[in-house]
């Protein structure tokens, strides 16, 4: 099996937009390779900087966004940093629309923090150019270093009160804390207060760019990488480590299957909430007879996610608000899938779309998509059945005609 490029995040003392920017540096990618493409976000005056400062313990970097003018004033709101993104011309793709999900999912818990929209959200600190350069410059640096999958080990809560824009608060932040639910944690230890370990930056780039959480994987380890933050944390080094290395690949692609049992919903509100699962992400959703505690009978709802965090989360909350479900279960699992392609053939009463399944670039099965079908016989006043089984005849006979034209 080959062999994929692998990233685990290990915050053992805490996560920040610089202290991922010195990581990445620390794993090989230059300054020169960030500074061109962000100067395209058209924010003045200011410039990265690698220091001599290295922990003599674990090693490391620092990098640091430097302010020229020596203080940047400016405020912004999520349309204004999402607009500085998108009209950048050396930003890849990828890069302008992670770097937007990150914002906006700051902005999503700023807002719940103070009770408003995200568009009405006043970004303080994390709308300076710093921390823009922070942020845009680490989902550069990750698309540069281009690992195939990220992990992200258990982030240290921290302890004590910070001072802020809006005042003294509690650690972690209220923004913090929000952006960290439903990630694995672990308490700060010691009698003494930690101080903030993992900043509202650092906690919104973990939950974008992980998609999974644990301990480190199984891989071939060929480097780490250190980058130092600003604190002093004593005993503890302060820095954020990266372990880069190469992990075997398994057959299949990893999906969040998602299962409760209902026994007491109108039967008639399932088939909205299959249409409403895959508007909200779902890869697949379907129901099961079942039989529930003290032989009732139930319906299973089980649904197919991607395993990032956000699809999951949207899932389920929908799963609560359009169900009586109190609860449901989750699980990873692999699936393996046909490569799927999709054609338009001519049947005896007009043109219907067939769905080839491809093993290694040879056809073996195909099949009508059946809304194709349903619309032409609405059309035409016919059984959809009738047109089914035409298409069901010339289905297997395009697939050997026209397997090189197939596309998506």
């Amino acid at each position: 099996m080959a062999a994929s490029l692998h990233v685990h995040i290990d915050p053992f003392s805490g996560a920040s937009g610089d202290m991922f920017l010195g990581a990445l540096a620390d794993a090989g990618i230059e300054l020169a390779a960030l500074q061109g493409p962000l100067a395209s976000l058209g924010l003045p005056h200011w410039h990265l900087q690698r220091t001599e400062l290295r922990d003599h313990r674990v090693g490391g970097t620092k990098v640091d966004v430097v302010l020229e003018d020596g203080h940047d004033r400016f405020h912004r709101h999520l349309g204004d940093i999402t607009a500085l993104i998108e009209q950048s011309t050396q930003l890849p793709e990828p890069v302008r629309h992670k770097a937007c999900e990150v914002f906006t999912v700051l902005a999503q818990a700023e807002a719940e923090v103070h009770g408003t929209s995200i568009e009405e959200v006043h970004f303080h600190e994390v709308g300076a150019t710093d921390a823009i350069i922070d942020i845009v410059g680490t989902v550069l640096g990750v698309h540069l270093l281009g690992p195939e999958s990220i992990t992200c080990g258990p982030l240290p809560l921290g302890s004590g009160f910070v001072e802020c824009e809006h005042g003294t608060v509690p650690v972690p932040v209220p923004a913090t804390a929000l952006l960290l639910r439903g990630l694995p944690t672990v308490p700060a230890t010691g009698e003494h207060p930690t101080g903030e370990l993992v900043t509202p930056t650092g906690a919104a780039l973990v939950r974008c760019l992980a998609t999974e959480f644990g301990p480190a994987p199984a891989m071939d380890l060929e480097k780490v990488a250190y980058g130092l933050g600003s604190r002093d944390r004593g005993l503890i080094p302060n820095a954020l480590r990266l372990l880069i290395g190469r992990r075997e690949e398994q057959s299949g692609e990893v999906v969040e299957v998602i299962t409760t049992t209902i026994d007491d919903l109108d039967p008639r509100l399932f088939g909205p909430l299959v249409e409403d699962l895959f508007a909200a992400g779902a890869l697949d959703a379907s129901l099961r007879p079942v039989f529930a505690k003290k032989g009732r009978p139930a319906t299973e709802v089980v649904v197919l996610a991607p395993p990032q965090l956000s699809t999951i989360r949207a899932l389920s909350e929908l799963l609560f608000r359009e169900t009586t479900t109190f609860g449901m279960r989750l699980r990873r699992e692999r699936r393996v899938l046909l490569e799927r392609r999709f054609r338009t053939v001519n049947c005896q009463f007009g043109e219907v779309v067939i769905k080839d399944g491809l093993l290694a670039g040879e056809v073996i099965t195909s099949q009508p998509e059946f809304e194709s079908c349903a619309v032409l016989a609405r059309s035409l006043a016919l059984p959809v059945r009738q047109v089914l089984d035409a298409a069901v005849r010339v289905a297997p006979l395009g697939a050997v005609q026209n397997a090189e034209d197939t596309s998506e």
